[in-house]
């Protein structure tokens, strides 16, 4: 129906043919009509749109004004519609105008064969109607609401007859009548006081007219791809069949910036580092060209031009279900990028790389010149103006190092964020250590947190945490959470009461907090800080409010595809060694098994667990069980483990 608030609005036509939106294909066997009913600004229209791209057979069945031609009388009012709608034409004219349309739009509907999209229904000219009469003639709801059933009583029968069969959902902005008014009229640059009372009734009417839940969808401020799941959803249920999107369930990082800023180079981290899928944008868009018989795709709207880039990055995702991260490349409009967000809300980030022109310059392989003609060409369609509506700037004007680690924090805080958990304390008692190492962890814990701390954490890992510490065997593994600038201070502390532990091996580590909640660290500590955070090791002491985050089992198996590798290694330099050193030997095999089981899934933090687990999984009995095996044993063991490494990467 054509918007009275419009003041600008135009006529579509005097014609009535259907408005087709979709690529020419034989018509189906059976007519499905489906009525899109709501306010102004819900979105019935933007729906209608995605839909009708999805299948071949699907049609708009087209606008109100191009079923009648006293719509263009209407629009050529000296008033323009408005005044025609609300003050000029008699209201009996406007009833009959719009009943007709909808006839006369159903009747067209009924010569096709597919599935037919009507913006507005029933539901809609009656509220239509009666929002009007409260305007023009100063009715409250329930009068006017009569007064339109009085005018509507003519076209009864007909309307019932021609939207027999015809499935109606209803879209409303809010639950609350007045919230959803307040919503619909600020989504307009300027209204008249005619027109904010016509929007309060025709919200009032939507609400009281009691609908079945299944039949309302609730857009509120949810993303258009979000309601549009929703409304895919409705229909499915009611045997239509329509895909339904998936690209909710993704997160998007759109990559924008000048020539030579560092899309390409993020993107491509982003692909081998953190998993995500890597699609450029004007692929999808040549795609969607091609799909839709679009002679020039990037002379299409801003709009249309988002819809259609996420539409075929909806389809990329159906088709590849287990993908959860996707980054686009290039954004070259300011305007697209700004669309993207209505359709995807948090869903997509959008990330400018900032990078000063020098550098530019620099990276550039045709030299200065080509960055400045290529410059020329973005700044003309806005993609430098991407940088004031971004949600993350990324400076890329150092190293590439410092540019994958802000890539990493990005996940980490904003597509891929870890759980946050506070540490929970342990007492050195229920360690059930040695007293030696019960003295060291005592005087190392009071001497690294006073008088004032040094470190924001301390943690005791390893065997020694899970109340697996065997005295002559095991090492002591200590964890500190601290900035770079404690380390020397941190080392006096550990050198003044090392001479308690009696001769074991230390092994202390010091992680800072940004490698810990950016992930940059390798497996076997990724794995501690997972352990840290879900409560299973032993954390002496941290500062207050101290919040960790949680890796996620497939990012701490993909650190371990680098760290299996050196494992294996190292086994080969240990048997290479002599004397045999039997402990370390046992240890690193056993760390190889953790790694590739945890690839598998399968996750173990004690040494002999892990052990056990290979020699289930491959049916083979192991005879050492760490203290006291023998060299032979051992090194027994650290090949069938290497071997077992080996014969994965071999298989053909």
């Amino acid at each position: 129906m054509i918007d009275p608030g419009n003041l600008l609005a135009e006529p579509s036509g005097e014609s009535g043919p259907l408005l087709r939106a979709a690529l020419d294909a034989p018509p189906a066997t059976a007519l499905t009509m489906v009525a899109l009913s709501g306010p102004d600004a819900v979105g019935k229209t933007t729906q209608i749109r995605l839909l009708t791209r999805r299948r071949a057979d699907t049609w708009d069945a087209g606008p109100l004004d191009a079923f009648d031609p006293r719509w263009r009388a209407a629009h050529d009012n000296d008033g323009g519609l408005a005044a025609w709608w609300f003050t000029d034409a008699p209201l009996s004219e406007v009833a009959d105008v719009l009943a007709c349309s909808y006839l006369e739009r159903a009747r067209h509907a009924r010569t096709r064969r597919g599935l037919v999209l009507i913006d507005r229904g029933p539901a809609m000219l009656e509220a239509s109607v009666t929002a009007t009469a409260a305007v023009r003639l100063g009715l409250g709801h329930a009068r006017a609401a009569e007064h339109a059933r009085a005018l509507l009583a003519p076209y009864a029968d007909d309307l019932t007859a021609a939207f027999d069969g015809v499935s109606e959902l209803l879209l409303l902005h809010a639950a609350d009548p007045q919230d959803g008014a307040a919503q619909a009229l600020a989504r307009r640059n300027s209204t008249s006081p005619l027109y904010r009372a016509y929007q309060h009734t025709l919200h009032q009417h939507l609400h009281a007219d009691p609908h079945p839940s299944d039949e309302t969808i609730v857009t509120g401020t949810a993303p258009i791809m979000q309601v549009h799941r929703q409304l895919c959803h409705r229909l499915r249920t009611r045997g239509i069949d329509v895909p339904l999107p998936v690209i909710d369930r993704v997160r998007v990082i759109a990559l924008g910036g000048l020539s030579e800023s560092g899309k390409s180079t993020a993107g491509a981290y982003l692909a081998e580092r953190h998993g995500s899928a890597r699609l450029k944008i004007g692929y999808l868009l040549e795609l969607a060209a091609a799909r839709h018989r679009i002679a020039d795709v990037y002379a299409v709207t801003p709009v249309e031009a988002a819809e259609l880039l996420v539409d075929e990055l909806d389809r990329f995702c159906a088709a590849h279900h287990y993908q959860r991260l996707a980054s686009i490349e290039s954004l070259h409009s300011d305007q697209l990028a700004a669309a993207l967000k209505p359709l995807l809300g948090d869903g997509v980030l959008l990330c400018y790389l900032d990078t000063v022109l020098q550098a530019r310059q620099e990276r550039g392989v045709d030299g200065p010149g080509d960055v400045a003609d290529r410059d020329t060409v973005k700044h003309a369609r806005g993609a430098d103006r991407i940088h004031q509506i971004a949600d993350v700037v990324v400076p890329n004007n150092g190293p590439l190092y410092a540019l994958q680690h802000r890539l990493d924090r990005l996940i980490r805080q904003h597509a891929q964020a870890w759980p946050q958990t506070a540490p929970h304390r342990t007492s050195l008692a229920g360690l059930s250590l040695p007293e030696p190492l019960n003295a060291f962890l005592h005087r190392l814990t009071a001497g690294l947190t006073h008088p004032r701390p040094l470190v924001d954490l301390v943690a005791v890992t390893g065997s020694a945490a899970r109340g697996g510490y065997t005295d002559g065997w095991s090492d002591l593994d200590v964890l500190l959470l601290a900035d770079e600038a404690a380390v020397t201070a941190t080392a006096e502390v550990v050198a003044r009461h090392e001479g308690l532990l009696g001769g074991v091996k230390l092994g202390i580590t010091l992680i800072s907090t940004a490698e810990c909640r950016a992930g940059v660290l390798p497996s076997r500590l990724l794995h501690a800080v997972a352990a840290i955070a879900a409560g299973t090791t032993a954390v002496l002491w941290h500062v207050p409010g101290l919040r960790l985050p949680c890796p996620d089992p497939h990012t701490v198996a993909v650190a371990g595809a680098t760290d299996a590798a050196q494992a294996a290694v190292q086994i080969r330099r240990l048997l290479l060694r002599r004397p045999l050193q039997v402990r370390a030997l046992y240890k690193t095999a056993a760390l190889l098994a953790k790694i590739v089981l945890g690839a598998q899934g399968s996750h173990h933090a004690a040494d002999h667990e892990a052990l056990a687990a290979f020699a289930a999984l491959t049916g083979e009995p192991i005879s050492c069980r760490g203290p006291g095996s023998s060299a032979e044993d051992v090194t027994a063991l650290a090949q069938r483990v290497l071997g077992w490494w080996l014969a994965g990467l071999e298989a053909r």
